[in-house]
């Protein structure tokens, strides 16, 4: 068992202000400073490239960037964003659940997000840019989101579609050119008020990455957009059976047809959410909690830390509300957050306890 260190952020002010603000606070600590500054920095090429469909697709997110390049004193084309040398491959079980199937006639949206708390940014982030939509979420690779809840009720989350799109040894390639995903979880909640423009935003955006990102509004709307080497699918959530699901495998045919393979225990933890969420004409809040509270095959959290799957963190959003509750870690060994995006973040950091789990080889088993 050992303890790391989380933090909340509230990041407010045009995007130059919040950028320097951000880099003001990490030259305080020289060794952080080198892990935004990449050993291989991106040509100039593929840096205009990237910098003009993040201006065309997140506005603002650059002139973040700037601000907190000139407060390291640094080239921006030098930061590790622009590379995504970041990244790292990670493990996510999402639901939304709609309010006819909910005993509050409220939405929900579960998300656990499974990785190593080593590359984790542990950081809760309220955002609010000016002439953008507010929006509270976890940051990745420090300027990007892995999901979040904006102002407007729009929820966004991510889960890899198979192998991780990325740079780093055991991802894979990208076979097209476009955006990562934590660009474009922050896109859409920065400039989506529903799930109807998120979807209509994500139409025209080049996605370089292979996820199950999904999407829900406090209108009761969801839907899951499946990304895989260029190719795009969409399921809107069925109100009659009121709740949609996602891992890290393909769900939707076009995509199934290019999955060559899929994580056994992809399979298992889709179907615990398919299996809870059948079995019963309505559920409650504490019903969707309690499979948090039970450790992987039996609940979604994981404890596989030596092989960079465990749970980094998990939330259950309340989309009416505009509300939290979340934990840093498995919820099973530290304490759960109730935040709202209208409220103050309750502290600058917290320890969190992570306690490793030894998983049988079976965990990594891929089924054809």
């Amino acid at each position: 068992m050992h303890l790391l260190k989380a933090s909340f952020s509230i990041l407010e002010g045009n995007s130059y202000e919040i950028g320097s603000s951000q880099g003001e606070k990490i030259k305080k600590i020289p060794d952080a400073i080198k892990k935004f500054i990449s050993t291989q920095p991106i040509d100039e090429t593929s840096f205009r490239k990237m910098k003009t469909l993040i201006d065309q697709f997140n506005p603002g997110l650059n002139e973040e960037l700037q601000g907190f390049a000139e407060a390291l004193r640094i080239n921006v084309n030098d930061l590790t964003f622009y590379t995504e040398a970041c990244l790292q491959p990670g493990g996510c079980s999402l639901s939304a659940i709609l309010p006819m199937k909910t005993s509050d006639n409220k939405t929900y949206v579960l998300r656990n997000y499974d990785l190593s708390p080593h590359i984790s940014d542990m950081r809760l982030c309220t955002t609010k840019v000016k002439g953008k939509y507010s929006h509270i979420g976890f940051s990745v690779s420090y300027f990007g989101r892995s999901e979040g809840l904006n102002e407007m009720g729009l929820c966004v989350a991510f889960a890899s579609c198979g192998i991780p799109i990325g740079n780093h040894p055991g991802m894979k390639k990208p076979v097209t050119s476009g955006l990562q995903f934590m660009v474009i979880v922050r896109a859409l909640l920065e400039n989506c008020k529903n799930v109807e423009e998120g979807i209509r935003y994500l139409e025209d955006m080049p996605i370089g990455t292979n996820m199950n990102l999904l999407l829900a509004d406090a209108e009761g709307n969801a839907a899951i957009v499946e990304t895989y080497d260029g190719e795009m699918a969409i399921k809107g959530a069925d109100t009659k059976i009121g709740f949609i699901n996602a891992t890290n495998h393909a769900l939707l045919p076009d995509i199934m047809k290019k999955e060559k393979g899929k994580l056994e225990q992809s399979i298992i933890r889709y179907n615990l959410l398919q299996n809870s969420l059948e079995g019963t004409d309505f559920i409650s809040k504490s019903q969707l909690q309690s499979l948090f509270l039970r450790e992987y095959p039996n609940g979604l959290t994981v404890h596989n830390y030596r092989h960079n799957f465990g749970t980094v963190h998990s939330i259950l959003f309340n989309l009416d509300d505009k509300q939290l509750e979340l934990s840093f870690g498995s919820p099973l060994l530290n304490n759960v957050y109730k935040v709202s995006i209208a409220e103050p973040l309750p502290y600058e950091t917290i320890d969190v306890v992570f306690n490793n789990t030894n998983y049988t080889a079976d965990f990594w088993k891929v089924i054809e």
